[in-house]
């Protein structure tokens, strides 16, 4: 049985892929993505895999040996990692070779699905696997950020759930000391009394700032790791909004409190 290869398809199919899967590779090996570094890798590989093609029909005994040569310079040079640093680059390259799998498991499906040309294919498998790969990082994100917290105020108590972000950078503008957020239904039963409250300013990224009613505790307990730390006097900032979408977490900590 015979097949006819458009090369310049196959090219273009071959670059388009490579591309996808540098820019996968570099989501999941935490690398500098530089996209025009990888449009060049892309077309190296997508240009060896035409010649290789081309010269050896048929070897698949040498085709897999250049494979492996062919992606770990190609990821070499999309990410400027150098021959001395050996154990980043074969991790990198490895992966590669995992993204390669993924979107390799992926691709069948969406063109039974959908009868999608190839490259739009990989362009819906790789947001697929983009989604999954920060969902991944997000939640390990959160599980190794997350703290049972204890707060006390006027004889009260109440425990609940914090994540320690290094992102929070609120602070009170009276004493200059950092401010944990938390949500209101979660403390509205602790905080059912009249008390003097400090107006915290925020701004927030693509909002327009305004100003939170703030609270100093008696104390706050964090536990950590085994370890409880005590927090005197702490300022928390009450916010009616929800801090996380699937309840994980009632509270921010700023790292300024959690750090020692």
């Amino acid at each position: 049985m015979y097949y006819e290869l458009y090369m310049d398809e196959f090219f273009l199919e071959n670059f388009c892929l490579d591309f996808l899967l540098l820019f996968l590779t570099g989501i999941a090996a935490k690398l500098p993505i530089r996209f025009g570094r990888m449009a060049v890798g892309a077309a190296f590989g997508s240009l060896c895999s035409c010649l290789l093609l081309f010269l050896f029909p048929g070897e698949g005994g040498f085709l897999f040996p250049a494979a492996l040569a062919m992606a770990l310079l190609m990821v070499k040079g999309s990410y400027q990692i150098p021959f001395g640093q050996r154990k980043r680059l074969l991790r990198s390259t490895a992966a590669f070779f995992g993204m390669a799998f993924l979107l390799g498991g992926v691709l069948p499906v969406l063109r039974l699905g959908l009868t999608l040309p190839v490259i739009l294919s990989g362009i819906a498998g790789t947001a697929l696997i983009y989604a999954a790969l920060r969902l991944k990082e997000k939640w390990k994100y959160e599980t190794e950020n997350l703290t049972e917290v204890t707060l006390f105020w006027n004889g009260r108590q109440k425990k609940l759930f914090a994540l320690r972000d290094t992102g929070n950078r609120l602070v009170d503008p009276y004493f200059g000391k950092p401010v944990a957020v938390v949500e209101y239904q979660a403390v509205k039963e602790l905080f059912n009394q009249k008390t003097k409250v400090l107006w915290i300013p925020y701004q927030t990224v693509g909002k327009q700032s305004g100003c939170l009613p703030g609270i100093c505790l008696d104390c706050l307990f964090i536990s950590r790791d085994g370890e409880e730390k005590k927090i005197d006097r702490p300022i928390v900032a009450v916010c009616k909004e929800t801090l996380s979408a699937k309840g994980r977490y009632q509270m921010i900590l700023p790292s300024a409190l959690t750090d020692d």
